[in-house]
């Protein structure tokens, strides 16, 4: 142990560089696996009791109203719930008086019968008695409260990018009667709910239609075939349906903007090559420096296990090193001091337990691979051939 410190400390900035090296591409990886985590969100959230029911065509097709009571009477369905997206964003003053607009998800939706679905979302119940009792009241997840800076009893004002009031205004007022939050670490909350009977009445345009409608199933071994007894219950009508869990409906959701998970990887892909290269340029120019050295190690007594041992403890130490320089600050950036990049595009974001092994998995590949071959020839050398050389 004490010669392999001693090898390690020869030449300490290279050292210090390999190990800064390896430990900036497994910082990167770290926090690409962190924000793909963060991406699919809405899928590990998915619950194989829920099913969704949008416009065969296209979920920026309406459905009439009429359907939840057609849906509620399937055969298996458990609960329904309408909801709208209503893709509006806050009208807050900024420091410079101007007015600053936050994206985030907002939906008009059965709040009571939403709930019902969701066992995820916790509110207190004076809370929820306000909510429910007040039209113009509205739910704010508690992360997307504390962004804006919002607590129970304020008024918010947004501005929605697609629907307008009758008389033509595109802003809208809500109270803030409650705050959700939720145990689970997948869960959204930086999402707002208000009810869908205030915005139907209120809006200039598409009264008695919803976007989509969320339902709850007694049997997840049966989505399928209640899947299919709603849609076949509907077809050829002018508004056809078609049904999916809710898994299949985030991911279609994440499908919009492109394969990005492929993009991710590749970037990954890459970073681990960069990494294993820089391991393995190191150990092979350390092994070459100190070839006589090794055959003096065998003459005095080392055997050619201890010789490989020595080379391979080595890489793996500096690979370890890089893997504690790297992904140590980005589960301290992530999980301590919850820093999002970007938190308008990603509600939860995190560094899961798992990507922290895989990222040291890789750490401990890296160095046995970069190590493998100097080791192998440090130990297949002879004592008086390296004692010749030079």
């Amino acid at each position: 142990m004490r010669l392999l410190l001693l090898n390690l400390l020869r030449k300490p900035l290279r050292t210090l560089l390999t190990v800064f090296g390896i430990g900036v591409a497994l910082f990167l990886f770290a926090f690409l696996e962190a924000v793909l985590t963060s991406f699919q969100a809405g899928v590990n959230m998915s619950d194989a009791s829920r099913l969704v029911v949008q416009h065969k065509e296209s979920i920026v097709f309406q459905l009439p109203m009429s359907y939840r009571s057609l849906i509620a009477q399937t055969e298996g369905v458990t609960g329904v719930a309408a909801a709208v997206w209503f893709g509006a964003l806050s009208q807050e003053p900024g420091p410079d008086g101007k007015k600053r607009e936050e994206f985030f998800a907002n939906f008009a939706t059965d709040i009571e019968n939403y709930l019902a679905l969701y066992p995820e979302i916790e509110i207190p119940p004076d809370q929820l008695h306000d909510l429910l009792n007040d039209q113009m009241g509205c739910v704010l997840g508690a992360k997307i409260a504390e962004r804006l800076n919002k607590k129970v009893g304020d008024r918010l004002v947004l501005r929605s990018t697609i629907w307008a009031q009758k008389n033509g205004s595109s802003i809208w007022e809500f109270n803030v009667r409650a705050l959700y939050t939720s145990d689970s670490p997948t869960f959204d909350q930086t999402m707002m709910y208000f009810p869908i009977k205030r915005f139907d009445e209120a809006r200039q345009f598409g009264r008695g239609s919803v976007g989509l409608y969320i339902l709850g199933i007694t049997d997840p071994a049966r989505s399928a075939e209640i899947a299919a007894a709603i849609d076949s219950r509907f077809a050829n009508s002018p508004y056809e349906t078609r049904t999916m869990s809710e898994k299949a409906f985030n991911l279609e959701f994440i499908g919009m903007i492109g394969n990005f998970e492929l993009l991710l990887r590749s970037i990954g892909s890459a970073i681990v090559l960069t990494m294993l290269l820089v391991s393995a340029n190191t150990m092979m120019m350390s092994a070459r420096e100190r070839t006589r050295e090794m055959g003096i190690l065998k003459a005095i007594g080392f055997t050619d296990g201890h010789v490989f041992l020595l080379l391979i403890g080595e890489a793996l130490a500096i690979s370890l090193l890089g893997a504690l320089a790297g992904v140590a600050p980005a589960w301290l950036l992530a999980n301590v001091l919850h820093f999002n990049p970007k938190p308008d595009f990603f509600p939860v974001f995190y560094l899961p337990g798992e990507s922290v092994f895989a990222a040291t998995g890789l750490a401990v590949l890296t160095g046995f691979s970069s190590g493998i071959v100097p080791a192998i020839t440090g130990m297949r050398l002879k004592a008086t051939e390296a004692l010749r050389s030079v």
